[in-house]
């Protein structure tokens, strides 16, 4: 730091300020790029195209670029005025972009695909987050939220999967600092798809105002100056750092944005709660009460505490006996109390639960009786200025929202600073800093917990009327009434007082986040310069889990659960740069950067659980619970017991590296850069813990090099890039010793050897990236096309796998395994009509990836990612030869005609007598479809009249399958329309039931019976057809293909519409330098869709690895509102 300052009164510092312009029409171009050649000295244009920038000494030439335009250097001669005006030109890429580690670069010079894209574009249409705006701009990127809900995770991943069992998303850089993207741990996110609570990712927590633009690096090559972190891709965001403009700018955004639920499901209105009596009678009956009065018994069984219904009689339950002597376990497996095989729903009267009388009738919108109208409300404030000494921006940003399910809000404020400040003639400093502050009450339930989903999804029969919203609203809690209305299984866990659980178990989350980084910029001499760049992100967290007791007494069978962590981490960068033009010869510039990175992360948290019983009602405290948390002994033999302690986490990780970089370019056509990095890991062995990571890409802009004559007419710029590289991942820590477990076996302590073997040699995981691309502007620039092909090789992959039990463990974590990544990206940008009243440019992009499981290791066949369904359910699997996201299920067996194979049911008594039939199905499982799209990207136009422009973004994802167990469910649980229209009488053939009635319903399943050797002729009740083919848990296979579907679709993703105030209205106000109002919509509908039932084909629970396997999926949801936007 000595020599940094030795050198303060080397060089003057000179100020510069004036307006980019456009040169035909004289425009201002806001946001256009201003950089002092061969430093990383750089502005961008306010809104109103000025800027000001300060450098060292009394000579620069600033290369002035915007998107678009021709870039254009001018040499500083003397005057602190310097007015620029840019034309369109053929070089259309030719902006100035940040690349890894903050470098800025030209876009032409860049040798691998890396693409920009600009807040206002993000923020456009007001999304929750900034993944969900990123959304269909950026080809390569796929972005998915968990189960479609807005500002849940995301899962954003980059040119495929790179792993084959851990994470795939990219790094996030933020100005400079390595944030954690991680979900938050309450959220219960692994692969398992049944239980998954979310409560969002660092993404779904970033302030969207303060972001200037980001830059995605799509691959290994691009990102292998991060190292170990870099290997799936790295996004970096930039922040804004206040205006070029003297005096003060304030500029306040407001909006306002209300969401819907909308796309329900397709489900049948004739039928409702029941099953059993549908396998023994044609005429299914409300069961009576002593007194004869009907009563619907799917929710509410005899066995409630509070039945009203003394002596009734009748069958009214979806589970029990059924003919031939079994047990709906024994062949139907369970459906829930959503099961609706039973009488029509034909407005008899009945006697309902709370005593009075109704109709059974349909309730076709008893699933919207779930959710209400959402709102959000946004209010963002900031102040911005320059002078000689630099820029600051303020920013306040607060948000509001109540979500479209009950008792479920959040709440957000943040501050932010952002600056650029001009400490001495040689020094100046980047200063960004902010504060966010997050509060969130309850989050939704996704899959199937033991929650109100499970009874959303699964346990609404189609009579359901919601009565207990009027029942907790005027809290007549009485015994039998505080949740379950059923005591005996499954109506315990799925006949639940749902508004109770909305408003009395509730989950709380506090978030506080403080992320700063301060970059110390010394231009020593014109061809040397150099930073010191640290920052630090600190997270604080708190999570309270309540549960109010359900029983009477009003202390038993509650519970608290309190959860606090925080999380440190550190970055810091020293680079220096040399750099000289002319090397040599005219034209040929050179420069050298030799740099190193420490990067730490300590994570650390405590959480206590304690007993059920209350001391003091309504109070939660850790003490305020029987057993207490620090007198409490488990019982080995209670599984539930080892629910209550204490526990406490730690997370740490550490690593150093070595950077350089060399840059070479000839006459501003050619480019050649070459990087390494040498990384230093604590979470591997000593003897494995560091690594060497190169890169080399190369840029021709072949138009300039070479004259091509009468082509340039028409092809205005061309140039051609290839690039290769090396990355990887690290071992998470703490998978590199014995660690033992203790426990208790009476008064005695006791301790357990690990499950797993202790890796002795575990070293990284490696990508190896190659890549070319072409990039070409034709028409003078009014059509712009950028291809790129890519090929990556991922391995030593970092495994866990079963092992004989024999070796005193139960796995073992080991390198090997081998998945690849081909495929082409393009982008397609064109002007299509561009006047001076009226414009439309659209932008096409799509990618096209085929991510292939090249082996495991030896003995190894396949392993799984993701499984829904249990042992005998659907799975997703990593298997050699195979793409990554193969789906895989029991099915079908065939035989060798390939006919499908009936078996018949034979009545347990042993007379022969056929009960029913079934398919038979295979004990293994197979591959029945693959996950992975064919083609993904998104489609925008922006038309431009006057003062008015719409701006409409359609997104789409062609190919890949889901296997839908809501589809599963609905079939076998004959809530699905194609149920029903089985039932009607005449629409099948003619079957009579064990208690002699008849109807013309039956059905026969297709194939060959091999019981009776001969096609298969047996008619069976539509009961029997679909409960035994569609549902099942793990104890029946099922033929899952039956719900696998190709998942194509085409959506609208974003529609703005802006009205922009004109200048000559604005100056009759001279405080008011801009103002616009815009109408926005978010996910409106779905242009196309090959899923059936109305599925919902962005809902796949979570945001790990096992994308082709959907539970529980909520409606699609759609947003619309208004912003205004106001610059003083």
């Amino acid at each position: 730091m000595f020599c940094l300052f030795a050198f303060q009164n080397v060089k003057a510092q000179t100020t510069v300020t004036g307006t980019i312009t456009e040169a035909s029409s004289g425009e201002v171009l806001p946001g256009a790029s201003i950089l002092i050649k061969g430093t990383s000295n750089g502005v961008s244009s306010d809104f109103d195209g000025k800027y000001s920038i300060t450098f060292s000494g009394t000579s620069a030439t600033f290369v002035v670029s915007y998107v678009g335009y021709k870039t254009k250097e001018v040499t500083y001669k003397g005057s602190n005025v310097l007015n620029v005006a840019l034309s369109e030109a053929a070089d259309s890429l030719n902006e100035i972009v940040v690349t890894a580690l903050g470098i800025k670069r030209q876009q032409r010079s860049v040798g691998y695909a890396a693409q920009t894209v600009k807040a206002t574009e993000v923020t456009l249409a007001d999304p929750v987050d900034i993944a969900q705006g990123l959304q269909g701009k950026v080809a390569g990127l796929n972005i998915t939220t968990s189960n479609g809900i807005g500002n849940a995770s995301s899962r954003v991943v980059i040119r495929g999967n790179n792993s084959l069992f851990g994470r795939n998303t990219p790094l996030i850089v933020v100005d400079g600092a390595i944030v954690d993207n991680s979900e938050l741990e309450q959220g219960n996110v692994g692969e398992k798809q049944e239980t998954y609570k979310d409560w969002g990712n660092y993404l779904s927590y970033l302030d969207m105002s303060t972001v200037e633009d980001i830059t995605v690096l799509k691959g290994p090559n691009a990102a292998a100056l991060y190292g170990a972190r870099g290997a799936n891709g790295v996004i970096l965001i930039t922040s804004k750092k206040g205006g070029e403009r003297p005096g003060i700018g304030v500029r306040y955004n407001v909006s306002t944005n209300f969401s819907d639920t909308y796309r329900y499901t397709d489900v049948q209105n004739e039928y409702g709660g029941g099953f059993r009596a549908s396998l023994f009678t044609a005429n299914p009956k409300l069961p009576k009460t002593a007194s004869g009065q009907s009563f619907p018994s799917i929710l509410y069984p005899q066995s409630w505490s509070g039945n009203p219904y003394p002596g009734a009689t009748g069958i009214d339950s979806s589970h029990g006996a059924i003919p031939g002597g079994y047990n709906t376990w024994d062949i139907y497996s369970w459906f829930g109390g959503g099961a609706s095989w039973g009488p029509k729903l034909d407005g008899t009267q009945a006697l309902w639960w709370d005593g009075k009388t109704r109709t059974y009738s349909p309730q076709p919108n008893n699933r919207k009786y779930m959710f209400k109208q959402g709102i959000e409300k946004t209010h963002s404030l900031s102040f911005s200025s320059a002078n000689d000494l630099g820029s600051i921006r303020v920013g306040f940003t607060h948000r509001e929202a109540d979500a479209i399910i009950e008792n479920t809000n959040s709440k957000s404020t943040s501050f932010s600073l952002g600056s650029h400040v001009n400490i001495s003639k040689v020094l100046s400093a980047d200063i960004n800093a902010g504060y966010n502050q997050n509060f969130r009450l309850n989050t939704p339930e996704i899959g199937n917990n033991n929650s109100w989903t499970k009874f959303n999804i699964y346990g609404m029969s189609r009579e359901y009327r919601g009565l207990e919203k009027d029942l907790y609203f005027g809290k007549d809690l009485y015994d039998g009434f505080r949740v379950d209305f059923g005591g005996a299984y499954p109506h315990a866990e799925y006949s639940k007082n749902l508004f109770w659980d909305f408003y009395e178990n509730n989950d709380r989350l506090w978030r506080d986040e403080f992320l700063s980084t301060i970059k110390l910029n010394a231009e020593i001499t014109p061809w040397f310069n150099a930073f010191v760049r640290t920052s630090v992100d600190l997270i604080g967290t708190r999570f309270e889990e309540t549960k109010n007791t359900i029983k009477p007494d009003g202390i038993s069978e509650g519970g608290f659960n309190k959860t606090v962590s925080k999380s440190k981490t550190f970055n810091t960068d020293i680079m220096a740069t040399f750099h000289k033009e002319n090397l040599l010869t005219e034209g040929f510039n050179a420069s050298i950067t030799l740099g190193l990175n420490n990067y730490s992360i300590n994570n650390s948290g405590v959480e206590g659980r304690n007993g059920s019983t209350f001391k003091v009602p309504n109070v939660y405290s850790l003490y305020n619970f029987v057993p207490r948390i620090d007198d409490f002994t488990p019982d080995r033999s209670n599984a539930d017991d080892f629910k209550t302690g204490a526990r406490e986490t730690r997370y740490v990780v550490q690593s150093f590296a070595y950077i350089g970089l060399l840059n070479l370019s000839y006459k501003n056509y050619l480019f050649l850069e070459a990087t390494g990095r040498k990384d230093y890991t604590s979470t591997l062995p000593k003897n494995n813990n560091s690594t060497f990571y190169p890169s080399v890409s190369s840029s021709l802009v072949f138009t300039d090099a070479f004259d091509l004559g009468s082509i340039k007419e028409t092809l205005n710029y061309g140039s051609l890039r290839v690039a290769w590289g090396r990355s990887a991942n690290a071992a998470e820590p703490y998978q590199l010793d014995n660690t033992y477990n203790t426990s208790t076996f009476g008064n005695s302590t006791t301790i357990t050897r690990p499950s797993n073997i202790p890796p002795s040699d575990l070293t990284f995981q490696t990508s190896e990236s190659k890549e070319i691309g072409l990039s070409l502007g034709f028409f003078n620039n009014n059509l712009n096309v950028d291809f790129t092909y890519y090929d990556i090789k991922s391995d030593n992959q970092i495994m866990t796998s079963a092992v004989s039990l024999a070796s005193g463990a139960s796995k073992v974590t080991f390198n090997s395994g081998e998945l690849t990544n081909r495929g082409i990206e393009f982008i397609i940008n064109a002007k299509i009509i561009n006047n001076d009243n009226f414009s439309w440019n659209a932008t096409f992009n799509g990618a096209k990836n085929t991510n292939k499981v090249v082996s495991l290791a030896d003995g190894i066949e396949e392993q799984e990612i993701a499984s829904v369904f249990g042992s005998k359910g659907a799975f997703m699997k990593a298997s050699p030869g195979e793409n990554y996201g193969a789906i895989y299920g029991t099915d079908f067996e065939l035989d060798d005609q390939g006919r499908r194979q009936v078996m018949n049911i034979y009545n347990k008594d042993g007379s022969g007598e056929v009960v029913g039939t079934q398919y038979k199905v295979s004990s293994d499982v197979q591959k029945i479809g693959n996950a992975a799209p064919k083609l993904t990207g998104g489609l925008r136009n922006v038309f431009r009249y006057k003062n008015f422009s719409l701006s409409a973004l359609m997104d789409f994802k062609l190919g890949g399958d889901i296997y839908s167990v809501d589809h599963a469910v609905a079939m076998g649980s004959g809530l699905s329309p194609e149920t029903a229209a089985a039932r009607r009488d005449g629409a099948g053939l003619p079957y009579t039931f064990p208690d002699g009635t008849t109807a013309n319903v039956g059905m026969i399943m297709d194939g060959f019976n091999v019981d009776d050797n001969k096609v298969n002729d047996r008619v069976i009740t539509p009961t029997n057809f679909y409960g035994v083919t569609y549902a099942g848990w793990s104890n029946l296979n099922r033929p899952r293909s039956l719900s696998v579907f190709e998942n194509s679709w085409v959506k609208l993703r974003e529609l703005s519409l802006t009205y922009s105030m004109p200048k000559n209205l604005l100056q009759k106000f001279n405080f008011i330098e801009d103002l616009s109002v815009s109408l926005i919509g978010r996910n409106l509908f779905y242009i196309y869709t090959t899923l059936p039932q109305r599925l919902n084909p962005e809902a796949i629970n979570g945001t790990g690895n096992g994308q082709g396997l959907q539970w529980s999926a909520f409606p699609s949801i759609r947003t619309v509102g208004f912003n205004l936007k106001v610059g003083l």
